[in-house]
């Protein structure tokens, strides 16, 4: 009776452990093949995934240099900006400096004789006449005159210092040939006559005409 029963337990025990076994084997092959099966799925997609990975990459690598790019056109378009700025600026102070002058500069008053001829005086701010012209026989002649004197005004060597008969100092302004443009006033002193040829300096210059 004794050796029967040890032998059905041995039996049992040899069974037993023969499903366990064969549970083990079929796990592992279980697992293996689960493994070659994830491999041959997932290893394509990881590739794919590295290749987009590294395509971005170069995207973004690209786009850095595109953008370095184009800082270096921003530093160029600012710089060229800078300039032009200063430019309109020194434009801006020039044209205030030539506003500021030009309300501080004379006029040229023109004028008919009762015989039809045709003169200028050209007068300081205040009023005075610091030069009269000759007589001229159109309209034209005193005009292409008015320019000869904006031309030659700041010309020392145009202004021919002289002295009157009854010793009063005055000047001529010449053109470029001799021609007398102007005369001045008359004057008591020598220093007198230069604060008119240094106005006429100042003043002919003006492109201001009136009709008087």
């Amino acid at each position: 009776m004794n050796q029967l029963f040890l032998q059905l337990v041995q039996s049992v025990a040899g069974n037993v452990i023969t499903i366990v076994v064969l549970e083990l084997v079929a796990a592992a092959l279980g697992f293996v093949v689960a493994w070659f099966y994830a491999r041959s799925v997932y290893t394509p997609v990881i590739k794919g995934l590295e290749a987009d990975k590294a395509n971005l990459n170069n995207q973004v690598v690209k786009l850095k240099d595109e953008i370095g790019k184009l800082d270096e056109k921003v530093n160029i378009l600012s710089g060229k900006i800078s300039g032009l700025e200063e430019q309109v600026a020194e434009k801006d102070n020039e044209i205030k400096n030539l506003t500021s002058a030009a309300i501080h500069i004379g006029k040229y008053a023109i004028s008919k004789t009762k015989g039809g001829g045709d003169y200028f005086n050209l007068k300081a701010t205040n009023g005075q006449i610091i030069l009269t012209s000759v007589m001229y026989s159109s309209v034209a002649d005193l005009n292409n005159a008015i320019d000869s004197v904006r031309g030659n005004c700041n010309d020392d060597n145009r202004y021919e210092r002289k002295i009157s008969s009854n010793n009063k100092h005055y000047f001529n302004l010449t053109s470029s040939n001799g021609q007398v443009l102007g005369r001045s006033e008359m004057y008591e002193s020598v220093a007198g006559m230069e604060n008119g040829i240094a106005s006429v300096k100042k003043n002919g210059i003006s492109t201001i005409i009136v009709e008087e």
